[in-house]
This record gives C-alpha cells, sequence and structure tokens, in this order.
C-alpha cells in the first residue's frame, strides 16, 4: 500500500512539475442570460419584413462564452514556443458553438525579437480589430457591426445571389499564417493569410482562401486601427471548388480615453465581386458599407455604461438594405472575475420600402477565469 502511495504521489509531482515546466494556463469566459429576443424575417418572395419575438435564455451576449488552453515555453536566446486552444462554447444548450470544436483558436507558433509567427486556426484580423475599437467588442447580440451578419443569407435570397456576412466577418480563418512584428513605440503590424489548399477556381467559383494586413497604433488615451484584405472562403472545406462570391475589406478604427468618458468609432467598406458571369453578375463592385460610434462611460467605481450606433448598408441596384442598431448596457464588476449586465438593443432593418424594428434585452452574469 505504501508503494502505491509513493507511486501515486510520484506521478502527482511529475504532472505538476511539467504543467509548471511548459506554463499551461486554463482559462475561459462564461456568460449567460435571460431575456426577450425578436427576429426579423424577410420574405423570400415580396420582401416584407415582419418580426417575432421570444423569451430566451442565452449565451455569449455581452462576450462570447469559451473554454481555452494555453502555453509557452523558453527555448533560450531570447526565442520562446507558445500554443492556443480556445473551444466556443453556448451554455443555454452546452453545445459547442461555430463550425469546429476549437472554433475559436487552434495554433502554434513561435516569437522573439523578431516578432510572432502563428500556424492553424486563429481569429482573423477584421474580428481582432473590429472588436478593439467597438464597445461591445465581438457581441453578435449588440455590436452594430457583427450583429446584422444574422441577415445577410435573407438579403441574398430575395436578390437571387449569394453575399458575404453583412456585417464584419466574425469567424476565424482555418488554415491560416499570421505574423505580427514587436511592439515598436505603440505600433504594430500583423499579416494573415488563410490558404486554399485543395479549393480550386473554376469558370463560376474562385479558390478559397483570404489575406488581410492590419496596422495598430496605441499610445496613452489613443488608438488607431486599419486593416484591408480579400476575403474568398478562409473555412476549412472538403469542396473541390470555392466560394462564388469574394469581398475586398477595409476597416478604420480609433478610440481615445478622456478618463470620464471613453470614445469609439469605425468606418469600414466592402466591395463585392461575383465570379459566375450569369448568376452573380449584378455583385461585380457592389458596396457594404458601415459604421459605428460608441462610448464607455464609467459611472461608478465597479460600473460602467456602453452605448454604440451603427449602419450597414448594401446597395444591390434597384434594391437597398439598410440595417441600423442601437445598443445600451449598463455593465457591474461584482469582483475582479464577475460582473452583472442589463442590455437593450434595438434593430431597425430598412429593405426598399419595407421597414420594421426589433427590440432585445438581457439580463445576464459574466464570469471570467
Amino acid at each position: 500500500m505504501f508503494a502505491k502511495k509513493n507511486v501515486v504521489a510520484a506521478a502527482a509531482l511529475t504532472l505538476v512539475a511539467m504543467a509548471a515546466q511548459a506554463q499551461v494556463t486554463l482559462y475561459g469566459t462564461l456568460d449567460a442570460s435571460v431575456g426577450r429576443k425578436e427576429t426579423i424575417t424577410l420574405d423570400p418572395v415580396t420582401g416584407a419584413a415582419t418580426k417575432a419575438g421570444a423569451a430566451r435564455v442565452d449565451s455569449s451576449d455581452l462576450t462570447q462564452s469559451y473554454l481555452g488552453f494555453k502555453g509557452q515555453e523558453d527555448l533560450g536566446g531570447g526565442l520562446r514556443a507558445f500554443f492556443k486552444l480556445e473551444n466556443g462554447l453556448s451554455l443555454d444548450t452546452g453545445a459547442q458553438s461555430g463550425s469546429t470544436f476549437w472554433s475559436r483558436n487552434a495554433y502554434i507558433g513561435l516569437a522573439g525579437d523578431f516578432g510572432a509567427v502563428k500556424l492553424g486556426r486563429a481569429e482573423n484580423l477584421f474580428k481582432l480589430e473590429g472588436q478593439a475599437f467597438n464597445p461591445f467588442g465581438e457581441s453578435q447580440a449588440y455590436s452594430p457591426l457583427f450583429r446584422p451578419n444574422a441577415l445577410s443569407a435573407q438579403v441574398g435570397a430575395l436578390a437571387g445571389v449569394t453575399i458575404p456576412p453583412l456585417g464584419l466577418d466574425a469567424s476565424s480563418w482555418a488554415n491560416s499564417i499570421t505574423y505580427t512584428t514587436p511592439n515598436l513605440s505603440g505600433f504594430s503590424l500583423s499579416v494573415q493569410g488563410s490558404l486554399a489548399e485543395n479549393q480550386k477556381a473554376t469558370a463560376a467559383n474562385y479558390a478559397g482562401g483570404g489575406a488581410a494586413i492590419s496596422a495598430r497604433y496605441e499610445a496613452g488615451p489613443l488608438g488607431l486601427s486599419l486593416v484591408y484584405g480579400e476575403v474568398r472562403n478562409p473555412e476549412a472545406s472538403l469542396a473541390v471548388t470555392g466560394p462564388a462570391i469574394k469581398s475586398r475589406n477595409a476597416l478604420l478604427g480609433a478610440s481615445y480615453d478622456f478618463g470620464v468618458v471613453k470614445l469609439y468609432g469605425q468606418y469600414g467598406q466592402s466591395t463585392l465581386d461575383g465570379k459566375d458571369p450569369v448568376v452573380n453578375a449584378a455583385l461585380d463592385d457592389t458596396k457594404v458599407k458601415r459604421f459605428q460610434v460608441g462610448a464607455g462611460i464609467p459611472v461608478t467605481t465597479d460600473g460602467s455604461v456602453l452605448v454604440s450606433f451603427g449602419q450597414n448598408k448594401l446597395d444591390l441596384g434597384p434594391d437597398e438594405v439598410k440595417v441600423r442598431d442601437l445598443s445600451l448596457a449598463y455593465q457591474h464588476n461584482l469582483s475582479k472575475r464577475t460582473s452583472a449586465y442589463a442590455a437593450v438593443g434595438a434593430e431597425r432593418v430598412q429593405y426598399d420600402a419595407e421597414k420594421v424594428t426589433a427590440t432585445n434585452f438581457s439580463v445576464g452574469v459574466k464570469h471570467s477565469f
């Protein structure tokens, strides 16, 4: 018995030593809420806009829920290896969120005086820069730049074409290579590419993949950002051919922290092109224009108000769609890791002469560990 206990103790000490040497960290965010949500539907024939609502228990209203593992190892000479694995979660059902298990991040890399290079699945630069200059971050329930994506498929069906997301690309890119420079007096540059691999171009389809470059400057209270790139299909796929649509995207971001209020602003544009000369000819040089202005206002030591307004506009020749979102939230820190929040948002969708407004609200709790 004594020998068995020694073996167990030795094994436990070995695991602790290995974890300490590898510097592996378990972390994540859990965000759950209760409220009422309204969904806007566009009739596929007439384009008539209607809405329907229901009381819901939801996940990730203010911040995406996820579980992550990250670690690093010092290789000497200023070089280190690092990795990150992050799984998106839907707390309301217990299911994974996203297209695959490690939907947010699954990469390994090397970092040193030259900067950092990572290989694998990674959050794309549009998402990272979009959430950094937006008081609601990556929230697909209340962020005016990410939320309109739910309407994209319906708008495309009405126009008889397939269109990319109306809002910012909130996905992670598979088969990607990302390089980030060291921080140079507040300035950093990132370059990212997603390889097409077996997605081939044809007369009606582009090759898959995507590429982007971003520049960010942060010094004191001021933050500035610019990201530009071309997106085709940066999702891992077994398809022989790529997508019928590609988009060229640009996004500007700025923020300034006055202490009593932090202001945010963004402007972006996507230019769409369709490969198929018959089905998607109407999309050539079609533009999606978007903007967002917002603020974060500390009102107490532990509480802050978030407010944001934005619009995404798509002009399809005789047809035009506008999605406007106004969001307001109060977040109160109960501890360093736990906060409670209440949020309300109004979304107005205009498709030609059709107009409808949906209202959503949530009361939730968020815990980070």
